[in-house]
């Protein structure tokens, strides 16, 4: 999949490294957890596709040094560096929405340098997140996997003309903004069409009128019995077998349905398992026979009618089995589990927190309707239709879901560096090329100091070895404090000397060094505040 990434021609490349600064948040360790300097920060439950749920932010202690490295600024692209593989990399822009905001280390911040457009950037990284980049590229377990920080600084980035990378951005984000308004209006409409089969068998079962089963009052046409009255007086109501025991692989086993095969009035038989042939006997009683409904009792209550395929099979404790009596058709009785009223009353007396079920008392006094034959027949016929065609209308929504999400994909894909990005870069020109920009990068990265652990360890050999007269930067730095004319915070000093988040380390090494010489005062009047001050 990386290897097979291609550019527009004209744009020249570089590393994300060299695009701009990529660094991991601070770990939450239980010094952080419990530190003084509480402060808000993001984590992967905060980043999602192109947005950052700022809702519900953790908090932990960020020191002073941490403060400087990881305080998010406008503009900062973050990525979950941790997470499932095909969410591997997620990622959204960070717009100053919050004043103060940091971020843990299962987030990576990417900021770009100037010459770098950061919705670009983010639109690069959502096209390697949604066309499998990103997945590709990550090392973990079957559930979890980590981006990689070193990994996803030596991917390559696709470096347009900057007047490109805006016209990029404008185009792209109107696409976006169709595909979301799609995408909205569909979401909104899906629980709405899914609770549209329950209502319509309401209507067209009981009429206009509310039913209120704990004491239903007369029905026209006919009454009420209970669901242990409607079913075949030599099957009443049972669930089925306790443990099915070793799968059988083989054409010997005998199918057995679980709860979770049932879906949307139907049986999912392609998923089914199967039990040896001595544990089915020792369940005969729970045995199926074509049109037995099914009704689950664990978790969902979700309704299915037995087909001719699956005669003889069994059902396990997860599933209630009614075979209907002469006086109730299958379809009626499996249409009238499904409504809204039955369905209601039914997961009103489910039982338990992690795993609320049924008992088979209480289905067994399930208040059911019963018409004539023929009434039930008529019923039956307009509900098929009327549940067809909402079927169909929820497959219609469901679909287009999918075809919004496929549309987004190759939108982000096709604009980040596909086809549109070659028309729109064909169209435009910049008065610095790709190869200047590039140029420019690269000649940035090498000026910048290196943030590595060997030059860490190298600098404090260098600053216990020096005296302050010998060292520039002591010398820059106690300048800077006597031009503030007062006292000054760790943060206002590193800000006016102009430092870049690769000089931390350094910045406070030296400080330390310089209060045990006696060349700068530190003051802590309480427990969070700290000023520096050159000794007089």
């Amino acid at each position: 999949m990386i290897e097979n990434l291609n550019f527009p021609e004209a744009w020249s490349t570089c590393l994300v490294s060299e695009a701009g600064e990529a660094i991991a948040g601070q770990q939450r360790t239980p010094a952080a957890a419990n530190g003084p300097d509480v402060r808000p920060y993001l984590r992967v439950a905060n980043v999602f596709d192109d947005r950052l749920d700022l809702e519900d932010l953790a908090t932990m202690s960020f020191s002073p040094e941490a403060r400087l490295r990881y305080k998010l600024q406008a503009g900062d692209v973050l990525l979950c560096e941790g997470q499932s593989r095909e969410l591997v990399g997620r990622s959204a822009l960070y717009n100053g929405e919050v004043e103060e905001l940091y971020f843990q280390n299962h987030i990576i911040r990417f900021r770009p340098r100037e010459e770098i457009n950061p919705n670009f950037a983010l639109l690069v990284f959502r096209a390697y997140q949604h066309s499998g980049v990103f997945s590709a590229l990550a090392r973990g377990t079957t559930n979890i996997v980590n981006l990689g920080l070193k990994r996803f600084r030596n991917l390559p980035f696709p470096v347009p003309p900057f007047e490109v990378q805006r016209e990029i951005v404008e185009r792209a984000r109107e696409g976006q903004d169709l595909v979301d308004l799609t995408t909205d209006a569909l979401q909104k409409a899906m629980p709405i069409v899914s609770d549209l089969p329950r209502k319509v068998r309401d209507r067209i079962i009981l009429g206009d009128t509310h039913v209120d089963l704990e004491s239903p009052s007369e029905l026209a046409g006919g009454e009420w019995r209970k669901a242990s009255e409607v079913v075949d007086a030599h099957a009443p109501i049972v669930y089925g077998i306790h443990q099915p025991g070793p799968d059988i692989d083989d054409e010997h086993g005998v199918p057995y349905i679980r709860g979770q095969d049932l879906r949307e009035g139907e049986i999912l038989e392609d998923q089914l398992r199967r039990t040896s042939p001595e544990i089915a006997r020792k369940y005969e009683r729970s045995a199926l026979r074509p049109g037995d409904v099914l009704l689950g009792i664990i978790r969902h209550t979700r309704v299915a009618i037995v087909p001719q395929e699956l005669d003889g099979a069994h059902i396990t404790q997860g599933t209630a089995r009614l075979r209907p009596g002469a006086e109730i058709d299958s379809s009626f009785l499996a249409h009238w589990l499904a409504s809204g009223t039955a369905q209601t009353w039914l997961r009103g007396r489910m039982r338990g927190i992690n795993m609320p079920g049924l008992n088979l008392a209480d289905v067994r006094q399930l208040p059911v309707p019963l018409f004539s034959a023929e009434k039930q027949r008529e019923l039956v016929s307009l509900l098929d239709d009327a549940i067809s065609e909402l079927d169909l209308l929820r497959e219609k929504v469901e679909s287009g879901l999918k075809r919004s999400a496929a549309i987004e994909r190759a939108l982000i894909s096709s604009f980040a560096y596909g086809s549109l990005a070659q028309e729109i870069s064909s169209e435009r020109t910049g008065a610095r090329t790709s190869v200047d920009l590039v140029s420019s990068l690269r000649a940035q990265v090498r000026q910048a100091p290196r943030g590595n652990r060997k030059k860490e360890v190298a600098a404090k050999k260098r600053v216990s070895a020096r005296t302050a007269k010998a060292s520039p930067s002591r010398d820059r730095l106690i300048e800077a404090l006597r031009a503030a004319g007062t006292r000054a915070t760790p943060e206002e000093l590193y800000a006016s000397l102009a430092l870049t988040e690769e000089d931390a380390d350094e910045f406070y090494f030296l400080l330390r060094d310089l209060e045990r010489n006696g060349l700068v005062q530190v003051h802590r009047p309480d427990d969070t505040a700290v000023f520096l001050e050159v000794s007089s």
